[in-house]
């Protein structure tokens, strides 16, 4: 039977109690963990929004900055775009300053420069419709309203709040609230990794392999308000890294010991 959502949350939430007591790993480890992971990330946020670089093409862009034949210009933008984001958003973290709009247009900003060009960082003042989505954003008139509520809600996590808990629901209001022309899933996935990053866990990205699951979920909550679905999402796709934390722990530990990977 599929792990139910409690069972979930104790294990990852003890895996995390594992990763903590093992801090601090060497720097060359958790810089060639964090170097993998920003990759995978770029490449998997912009795949979930239709981008076609594979990972390797989105290494070969990131690392080498060649462009790769038979790839649009946009392509190549939204993925050096994101590792842009990324940068912007530690900073953020490590600031421990609390959400405010101007963090999240910021986010916007980098996410979609060259891309959007007068769009990029300013809230929408059209109606918009997701693609495929029975989910309908608000009227433009109500966002900036909807947004300020937003980070007040958002800005700090309760203490009683599981922290993917608290991750996935800023995921889920910020993308029904749809702020933005285009880009939104980008910067809920950027805010996302904040508020793991926040309370020390390590950053997770929704692999494009589970696109469907990943929008299916998302749309749920927002049409029928139950966020299960989608937190358990969230708290795979945290499991999945610190899986790979965790294999990197044991070899720290004991590098002449045979070792498993990380569950997939």
């Amino acid at each position: 039977m599929p792990e139910s959502l409690d069972m979930l949350l104790q294990r990852v939430t003890m895996q995390q109690q594992q990763i903590a007591q093992a801090r601090p790993m060497p720097e060359a480890t958790l810089r060639s963990l964090l170097d993998d992971f920003l990759i995978r990330f770029a490449h998997d946020t912009t795949a979930l929004e239709g981008n076609t670089l594979t990972l390797h093409e989105t290494q070969v862009v990131l690392e080498h900055g060649i462009t790769i034949g038979g790839k649009t210009i946009r392509e190549h933008l939204e993925v050096t775009n994101s590792v842009a984001a990324w940068h912007a958003l530690e900073q953020w973290v490590w600031s421990a300053d609390p959400l405010t709009e101007t963090v999240i247009t910021h986010l916007h900003r980098l996410t979609m420069q060259s891309i959007l060009d007068d769009d990029a960082g300013s809230y929408r003042t059209v109606p918009v419709f997701i693609r495929g989505s029975r989910h309908v954003p608000p009227n433009p008139l109500r966002v900036p309203d909807a947004m300020a509520d937003f980070v007040k809600r958002f800005a700090y996590r309760p203490e009683s709040l599981h922290p993917i808990l608290f991750a996935a629901q800023a995921h889920i209001q910020l993308a029904a609230i749809h702020p933005f022309v285009d880009g939104n899933g980008r910067v809920s996935r950027l805010l996302v990794n904040g508020c793991l990053l926040r309370d020390t866990y390590p950053p997770s990205s929704y692999p494009a392999t589970s696109r469907a699951e990943y929008l299916t979920t998302l749309e749920h909550a927002q049409i029928t308000g139950d966020v299960e679905p989608f937190v358990h999402v969230t708290a795979e796709a945290v499991d999945w890294m610190q899986q790979r934390y965790l294999l990197a722990i044991h070899q720290t530990l004991d590098p002449g010991r045979p070792r498993s990977g990380p569950r997939l």
